[in-house]
Order: C-alpha cells, then sequence, then structure tokens
C-alpha cells in the first residue's frame, strides 16, 4: 500500500452529519438507571444536533480501545458495541464500507469472520489526535512567548482558514496572536509585508477575551459539563456498571469529548479566565473515563478477539491517558 500524507486535523474533522435515520434505532430500556439514561438522552441529543454519525462513532471505539489493545477487533464486536449506540447493521456496514474506502480502515479475513483495524495510513494522525484527546492539560506555559501579527491587508478566507487550523486568534481583519516565538510562526502566519512583534507580556482586552472563549470551545464545553456532570456522582455513589453500558458509555462519552479537545485552542497558562470551562471539563471527563476504565476492559476481554486469539492487555499508552501511570 502506497502511504498517503494525511493532515494531522483530519481526525478532528471526521463528517459528524448523520446518515439516514433508518438505520438507526434507539435500544429499548428497560429499568432505566442512571448510567443508561444518560446513554439513551446523549444519543437523543446527539442525532438533534445531527453530530452522530455511525462512521465517526466506529473511529472513536477503535482508536479509544482497540488502538491499546493491538489494534485488531472482530466485526462481532463491533457490531454488538454499535448496536448498544442504538446504530443499525445496515448503518455499520455502510459506514465500514465507507471508511474502508476512505483509507481509515483496514480489513482481514478469517474464514467467514471478518476483522478491523485502523490503515496503517492514519496511525500518525491517530497518535497525534490522542496527544491532544488524553492530554491532562491543553495549556502552554505560563509566559510562553506570543506574536502579534498584523497583515498589510485584509486576507483571503482560504489564508484565515490556514491560520485558524495553525493555531492563531484572529483579533479583527488583519491582526492575529499565535502563542509561540516569532521563529516559530507556522508558516501560515509569514504574510508579505506583515509587521511581527514578540512579547511575553500581554494584557488581554475584551476583543481578545471573546475570541479566546470562542476558540476555547467555551459554550460546548460548558454543555458537555453539565451534560456529564450527574455520570460522575452516580458511578462515585454506586456500584460500576454492567461492562457493556460501561464500554458503550466510554465511547460515546469520548465520540463527543474527541469533537472538542481536538477545535479547542492551547494558551498559555497566564491567560486562562476563571469562566472558562475547559479545566474543569477535561477534569471530569477524565475522572469518568478512569472509573469507566475496568469494567469497559472487562467488556473487551469477554466480547472482542484477533483472528487468532484474544485481544492483548493494553499497551503502556492506555494508563498513561489523562496524565495517569
Amino acid at each position: 500500500m502506497t502511504s498517503r500524507a494525511i493532515a494531522p486535523d483530519t481526525f478532528a474533522r471526521l463528517p459528524l452529519s448523520a446518515p439516514p435515520k433508518s438505520g438507526y434505532c434507539l435500544v429499548p430500556m428497560h429499568a432505566p438507571d442512571p448510567i443508561t439514561e444518560t446513554i439513551t438522552a446523549r444519543l437523543a441529543a446527539l442525532h438533534a444536533g445531527q453530530r452522530l454519525s455511525a462512521w465517526s462513532l466506529i473511529v472513536s471505539f477503535l482508536g479509544d480501545a482497540i488502538g491499546p489493545r493491538g489494534g485488531v477487533v472482530s466485526a462481532g464486536a463491533l457490531q454488538t458495541l454499535m448496536q448498544r449506540l442504538g446504530v443499525g447493521h445496515g448503518a455499520v456496514r455502510t459506514a465500514l464500507s465507507r471508511l474502508a474506502a476512505d483509507g481509515w480502515i483496514e480489513r482481514d479475513r478469517e474464514g467467514r469472520n471478518s476483522f478491523y483495524r485502523l490503515s496503517g495510513d492514519v496511525v500518525e494522525t491517530v497518535l497525534s489526535a490522542e496527544r491532544r484527546i488524553y492530554a491532562q492539560n491543553s495549556l502552554l506555559p505560563a509566559g510562553a512567548p506570543r506574536s502579534l501579527v498584523i497583515a498589510p491587508a485584509p486576507l483571503p478566507d482560504a489564508t484565515l482558514d490556514l491560520i485558524e487550523a495553525a493555531g492563531a486568534l484572529q483579533l479583527s481583519p488583519q491582526v492575529f496572536v499565535c502563542f509561540a516565538a516569532v521563529s516559530g510562526l507556522p508558516a501560515a502566519l509569514y504574510l508579505p509585508g506583515a509587521t511581527v512583534a514578540q512579547t511575553t507580556a500581554l494584557t488581554p482586552g475584551a476583543a481578545m477575551l471573546n475570541a479566546m472563549e470562542h476558540a476555547r470551545q467555551a459554550a460546548e464545553m460548558a454543555r458537555l459539563h453539565a451534560a456529564y456532570l450527574p455520570v460522575a456522582a452516580t458511578l462515585k455513589a454506586g456500584p460500576a456498571p454492567p461492562p457493556e453500558d460501561a464500554m458503550a458509555l466510554r465511547c460515546l462519552m469520548i465520540h463527543e469529548w474527541r469533537r472538542l479537545a481536538l477545535r479547542v485552542l492551547a494558551i498559555p497558562a497566564d491567560l486562562v479566565q476563571p469562566t472558562d470551562p475547559e479545566p474543569e471539563t477535561r477534569a471530569l471527563i477524565a475522572a469518568i473515563y478512569a472509573r469507566l476504565l475496568p469494567a469497559s476492559e472487562n467488556w473487551l476481554d469477554a466480547n472482542a478477539s484477533t483472528p487468532s486469539r484474544p485481544l492483548p492487555p493494553p499497551d503502556a499508552r492506555l494508563a498513561r491517558r489523562f496524565g495517569g501511570g
């Protein structure tokens, strides 16, 4: 296979629109408990916002749960988990075909059984994404350099998109702040005729505070925190959920968290505002993840396999997630 480069932010830009609704079904629940109610509520919210797609869920599961355990999983385990998340078999088959056609996954066959893995072409993309998804925090050191770039004229949308992807903060049509030294500015900020200045002291005004709030995904972070806060209380007060529910909630939570964690702008610690919900939300996700981990790993032990044997034990990177280990 010819390897091809995939942009680091591709993992963040997996389509979030749902396939036709006929491929999905909310699984009937009996004797609801807080965990199953949360799963149902989050699925409903994602459907309502058109932010749930079978193929994005599959990538979340493969990267989060299967990557640290050898990278290969049986189709049966994948189908079982997706069914628990309300995704029908037809939608899963369609999603797998699409992922294979786009170079995201590879399939192996062993007799009548199929096994899936993330493609070797996307391994570095996935690992780069993991470093941001499971980081202990999203902050740069306090006092990290910051560079001000003033373009000589308003820039076209295509250039603005490149500058945003490079981690710069737009304060006006021609003014940008990048949290890096001038010598380390991304290529997109080397603008002909631009004025550039570097400093370690920068007092943000209203325009910069508003821009940081948007770039730090403040509104969505606050909504996610509110949605999962009751889960943390339930897990802390009660017994561990059943393994299948733990695996389903872990996959769903990381699916939601991933899209925010890969978009949040890293800023120096001294610029974080008291109202910034990202640190608290990240800590909440980390705490829930730690409590779901044992039962969800038990589900993998009991249900998932490679072509020749059960899944191998998790590698060291699982224990290091969110600053563990």
